[in-house]
């Protein structure tokens, strides 16, 4: 399966691939501005999810007891693995920012390959992981967690247990709340950009 993607920012000698990862009805346009997070010197990709739903796509579609479709989050993770790969290979390390389904399929991308190649995670309204691994395969990663009170979506206590999940994989959390629905909001932004500064 190969996936769609647009190049945001493509710089002459870029230093990592960073992906953007939009959610369940959007498509690669969907978080395009947040390509300004990221310094000059990232490659910085907006990839379409390969399911249609409604308008847009989805990473997943679910299953008539509304769970994730696991052979779905396969393929997709397989998918994004190659994208990768083919991008940035063993030249520079990534960061996945993905935004509700693509903050899951961020993590478990991420996951998969045992955070090889992978610098940071940024996970935003995101649903816990539907199967976590019997062994940390995220030790020490860096992640970045964003979720909002008031989220009728993606509930909050839904993205609490994201965050526990994550820290079973050996993630190195840093979770954040905001007075907000399922969105993203410019308070979020502003932690975001102070917690990329970092990496």
């Amino acid at each position: 399966m190969d996936l769609i993607s647009r190049v945001a920012l493509e710089p002459e000698h870029p230093q990592r691939l960073v992906l953007l990862l939009h959610g369940r009805g959007a498509d690669e346009e969907d978080l395009l501005p947040l390509a300004s997070l990221f310094a000059p010197d990232s490659m910085v990709l907006a990839v379409r999810a390969p399911y249609p739903f409604g308008p847009g796509y989805a990473w997943y579609r679910l299953t008539p007891d509304g769970t994730a479709h696991l052979e779905d989050l396969s393929e997709s993770v397989h998918a994004l693995n190659d994208l990768i790969d083919a991008r940035a290979g063993n030249r520079w390390p990534t960061v996945l920012l993905g935004f509700s389904q693509g903050g899951l399929v961020s993590a478990l991308t991420a996951s998969a390959r045992e955070a090889r190649g992978i610098q940071g995670i940024v996970s935003l309204s995101a649903p816990p992981l539907p199967q976590v691994p019997d062994h940390p395969t995220l030790a020490g990663l860096p992640v970045f967690v964003g979720h909002g009170t008031e989220d009728p979506v993606v509930p909050f206590q839904r993205g609490e247990l994201t965050r526990d999940l994550l820290i079973r994989l050996g993630a190195r959390v840093s979770f954040h709340r905001y007075p907000m629905g399922h969105m993203i909001s410019e308070a979020e932004l502003g932690d975001v950009r102070r917690w990329l500064s970092r990496l």
